[in-house]
C-alpha cells in the first residue's frame, strides 16, 4: 500500500498538467511530447473531468445564499432553475489550484519533516531520561542519603505524582507568565476554516512562537500526560509553512500579484507544512495532509478551499517522506507494527457482522465523543470561570496553582492506572489486545516497581470487561482533565488508546450477543471501529483516521476485511 501510494505521488509530480476552465466541462491538456500512452492521458482526463465535476457539486452546496438552496428536513434541494454553467463557473473559483509551485511545496515538506523527525527524537530521548535513566539509577539498588530518595524508594509508584507534577508546574509556570498568547492548533482551523477566505495575516511571526509551542508540547508529552504530539506538530508546520511562503513571496517579483494571490499561497504552504512535520513524525504518507486539511472543514470531509492545496500537501508530503525515509533513516524497516486479532483468523468476516459491528461501534463512538465535549466543557467551566484573567500577578499565580492541582491529579489517576499515562502510541498494543502485550514490554513502558498500587495490572490480560471499563473511563478523564487545563498537546492517540480499552469493555457486554459460531475477527474489527469512531466524532477526520489506523497496522493484521467496517464507523460517528 506505500509503495503504490509513493508511485501515484510520483506520477502527479511528474506528468506536467494544465487545466484549462472553458466551459461547463473541463478538458485536460498536456504537451505533445509527454512519454506516456494516449490511452493514459484518456484516463487521466477521465479521472479529472470526474473530479471536477465532484467539486462543482461540492462548492455547489457550500455557496447556499447564492443559489437559492431550499431546506426540508434537515435537507437541501437543489433548486431546478440553477443551470450547470453557474455551478460550475463557482466551483472552478473555489477548486482552482494554487498558484504555488510544486518546487516550494517539496521545500517546505523537507523543512517541515525535519522538524517533526527531531521533535520525535527529542520525545524518545526525554522519555528514556525522565522514566528508565533516572529511575534506574534511582530504585538500582544503591542506597542515597536523601530524603526524598528514601521516600521514593520506600514508596516507587510516589515517583510518578512527583515527575508529572514538576513536569506540569513547569509548564504551567512557563505558559502563563512567559508565553500566555502562543498560537495554537486551535487557531490553525480557526483561521484556515473560513469559506470565505483565510485570513492569513493573523498567522504570527514564526520566530516567537514555534519553538515555545514545541518546547512546551515536547514536556508535556513526556512528563506523563494523556496528550500527544499531533497538535503541536500541525502549529509548527503551519507556521514554518507561512513564514517560508511570506519569505517566498517578499524573493520573487511582486508585480501583477494581489494580495489574495499572495494570502492563497501563504494558505497552501500553511497545510503543506502542517502535512510535512505529520509525516516527517508519523512517517506515514498520505495520512497527514489529509488529516492536516480535513481538521479545517466543518464538516466530515475536504473543503473546496483546502481542496485546492492538495497537490502542494502532497508533494511536501512526499518529499518529506524522501528526506526522511531516504536520508535520514534509509535501513529503517517499512510497515505497521501494531497488530489487531490473532495470527489465524477463525472463519471469515461476513457482510452481516461487518454492518452491524460498524453500526454499533460508530453509534457507541459519536457517544463518547459527544460526552467528551461535554465533559471538557463542563471543566473548563468549573476551572476557568468567565470571570478569570491573568492580568494582574496573583491572578497568574492562581492559574499556575489550578495547574499545578490538575497536573498532580493526573499523576494520582496515573498510579492506580499506569495504562493512562503518556500519549498512547508506545503502548498502543498493550490496549489493543486487551493487554496480552505486557505495558512493561512496550516502548511506553515503566518499571514494574512503581505499579504496586495499579488497580487493574497493566501487565497481564484484562481478567473481565469491568477491568477494561475502568481503564476506559481514567483514560477518558486523563485526557479530559489534561485538556480543559490548557496543557498544551494533541488527542489522536490518547483517543485511540481510550477507544481500544472502552472497545474491550463493550466486547465483553455483548458477548452474550455474539453467535458461537462467529468469525474471530468480529473481536478485532470492533476494536479498530470503536478507536476510528471516537477519535473521528470528536476531530471530524475519518479518512486520515482510518488511514492512520491503516499505515500503522502490522503485516498480520487482516486489514482487507477490516478496513471496510472501520470506514463505516467512521462515518457514522461523523454524521
Amino acid at each position: 500500500a506505500r509503495m503504490v501510494v509513493y508511485a501515484q505521488l510520483l506520477a502527479v509530480l511528474l506528468l506536467p498538467q494544465q487545466h484549462h476552465a472553458l466551459s461547463s466541462t473541463r478538458l485536460l491538456h498536456r504537451p505533445s511530447a509527454t512519454p506516456f500512452s494516449t490511452s493514459t492521458r484518456k484516463i487521466n482526463a477521465c479521472v479529472f473531468d470526474q473530479i471536477d465535476r465532484c467539486n462543482a457539486i461540492s462548492n455547489y452546496r457550500q455557496v447556499k445564499h447564492h443559489n437559492q438552496l431550499s431546506y426540508h428536513n434537515g435537507r437541501a434541494a437543489l433548486p431546478l432553475h440553477s443551470s450547470t454553467s453557474d455551478v460550475t463557473a463557482n466551483s472552478c473559483d473555489a477548486s482552482s489550484s494554487s498558484e504555488t509551485p510544486l518546487s516550494v511545496a517539496m521545500a517546505v515538506g523537507i523543512v517541515t519533516s525535519l522538524i517533526g523527525y527531531l521533535y520525535s527524537k527529542c520525545m524518545k530521548s526525554g522519555f528514556n531520561l525522565l522514566w528508565n535513566t533516572i529511575p534506574s539509577a534511582l530504585f538500582g539498588g544503591s542506597k542515597s542519603s536523601w530524603r526524598l530518595c528514601k521516600l521514593l524508594n520506600q514508596y516507587p509508584a510516589a515517583y510518578i505524582v512527583l515527575i508529572m507534577t514538576l513536569g506540569g508546574g513547569l509548564v504551567a509556570t512557563l505558559s502563563t507568565l512567559y508565553f500566555p498568547n502562543l498560537f495554537s492548533a486551535h487557531d490553525y482551523v480557526h483561521i484556515l476554516s473560513k469559506e470565505d477566505g483565510a485570513s492569513m495575516d493573523k498567522f504570527p511571526p514564526q520566530a516567537k512562537h514555534l519553538l515555545p509551542v514545541m518546547a512546551l508540547s515536547l514536556l508535556t508529552s513526556i512528563s506523563g500526560f494523556s496528550l500527544g504530539p499531533e497538535a503541536p506538530m500541525v502549529t509548527a508546520g503551519g507556521l514554518v509553512g507561512v513564514s517560508l511562503a511570506r519569505k517566498y513571496l517578499q524573493s520573487t517579483s511582486q508585480k501583477g500579484r494581489d494580495n489574495k494571490s499572495s494570502a492563497s499561497i501563504e494558505e497552501t504552504l500553511a497545510y503543506a507544512g502542517a502535512a510535512g512535520t505529520l509525516t516527517g513524525f508519523m512517517n506515514v504518507p498520505l495520512a497527514g495532509p489529509i488529516f492536516a486539511m480535513e481538521m479545517t472543514s466543518r464538516r466530515a470531509g475536504i473543503s473546496p478551499f483546502a481542496a485546492k492545496s492538495w497537490s502542494a500537501a502532497m508533494a511536501a508530503s512526499f518529499a518529506g517522506m524522501l528526506f526522511v525515509r531516504g536520508g535520514l533513516v534509509p535501513n529503517l524497516n517499512l510497515g505497521g507494527h501494531f497488530t489487531y486479532g490473532a495470527k489465524a483468523a477463525v472463519g471469515a468476516l461476513t457482510g452481516k457482522e461487518m454492518i452491524l459491528a460498524s453500526l454499533v461501534c460508530g453509534a457507541g463512538g459519536a457517544v463518547v465523543g459527544t460526552c467528551f465535549h461535554k465533559v471538557i466543557t463542563l471543566l473548563k467551566a468549573l476551572i476557568w470561570p468567565a470571570k478569570s484573567s491573568t492580568s494582574t500577578n496573583k491572578e497568574r499565580y492562581v492559574a499556575i496553582g489550578k495547574k499545578v492541582l490538575i497536573a498532580a491529579t493526573i499523576g494520582i489517576i496515573s498510579v492506580f492506572y499506569p495504562q493512562t499515562m503518556f500519549w498512547g502510541e508506545g503502548s498502543l498494543q498493550c490496549v489493543v489486545d486487551g493487554q496480552c502485550t505486557p505495558f512493561s514490554a512496550t516502548p511506553h513502558g515503566i518499571p514494574s516497581i512503581m505499579l504496586g498500587l495499579a488497580r487493574v495490572n497493566p501487565n497481564q490480560p484484562l481478567a473481565s470487561g469491568t477491568a477494561a471499563l475502568q481503564v476506559g473511563v481514567a483514560k477518558f478523564m486523563a485526557i479530559a482533565l489534561a485538556s480543559a487545563g490548557r496543557f498544551p498537546g494533541g488527542v489522536i492517540f490518547p483517543l485511540l488508546s481510550n477507544g481500544a480499552s472502552l472497545a474491550h469493555a463493550l466486547i465483553s457486554a455483548l458477548r452474550p450477543m455474539i453467535p458461537s459460531a462467529s468469525s474471530s475477527l468480529v473481536s478485532p474489527l470492533m476494536v479498530m471501529s470503536f478507536m476510528a469512531s471516537i477519535l473521528t466524532s470528536i476531530t471530524r477526520t475519518p479518512l486520515a483516521t482510518v488511514l492512520i489506523l491503516a499505515f500503522t497496522a502490522s503485516g498480520m493484521t487482516n486489514l482487507s476485511a477490516l478496513l471496510p467496517g472501520v470506514l463505516m464507523a467512521s462515518y457514522v460517528s461523523v454524521w
